[in-house]
């Protein structure tokens, strides 16, 4: 599925309510009933509207914490349960005292071979994430310039779309920006491609009730 939307916001709503009109029913290996559609694509052709939508559970506060730790990292009160600062910025090595700073890989590549198709993060670790129950969903970062444009794509293996993508796409692209503003760039476009997009419909079922009450008939 792709859909081309000019915010996060209108993404969002749209994308909660065709999953849970047209999605399939699953249920996950830890035995959680989703609603889920498969390989999808969303393009996000003017990354400055960071507006919230009013239909987000967890509102402005989490969307700018959610922020804030990617940026920053994740320490202190508010923490969530996926740290990407640290796969990002301090990648593990074979060599445990090294750390590698993916982020300024992509500035200094950009800077010094703006043509590069090498611009790339990637977040999962196999020696980590094959042995553990707690991994990643984002997998993956990718940049490309042309000209003074700078155009952002990332992939999740599986994203909670009504709690999780309004915060993840809202703050990956503040990410962006400060790429782009390294780089003597403006942030074009911001495109998310989703192997597994769902929504917890047992789960989370009072939330939906709440902000999307006009969906409850296809439940």
């Amino acid at each position: 599925m792709f859909i081309k939307k000019p915010s996060v916001r209108a993404s969002y709503e749209y994308l909660v309510e065709k999953i849970l009109k047209d999605g399939e029913d699953m249920i996950t290996e830890d035995g959680q009933k989703c609603r889920e559609i498969r390989n999808t694509v969303i393009e996000i052709t003017n990354p400055k509207l960071k507006s919230i939508s009013p239909k987000y559970p967890l509102g402005k506060k989490a969307v700018e914490q959610y922020t804030n730790n990617l940026l920053y990292g994740n320490s202190g009160e508010g923490r969530f349960v996926y740290d990407y600062y640290e796969r990002i910025r301090e990648y593990p090595s074979y060599d445990k005292s090294l750390k590698n700073d993916q982020i300024e890989y992509v500035i200094n590549k950009l800077n010094t071979n703006p043509e590069s198709r090498r611009c790339i993060i990637s977040l999962w670790n196999p020696y980590i994430d094959q042995k553990v129950k707690d991994v990643p969903c984002l997998n993956h970062i990718g940049f490309q310039k042309s000209g003074n444009y700078l155009y952002m794509s990332v992939l999740f293996r599986s994203n909670d779309i009504l709690l999780a993508f309004h915060s993840n796409a809202v703050g990956l692209i503040s990410l962006g920006e400060y790429v782009a503003e390294k780089t003597n760039s403006t942030l074009k476009s911001y495109t998310h491609f989703i192997y597994n997009a769902h929504i917890y419909v047992d789960r989370d079922a009072d939330y939906i009730k709440k902000y999307f009450p006009d969906c409850l008939n296809y439940l």
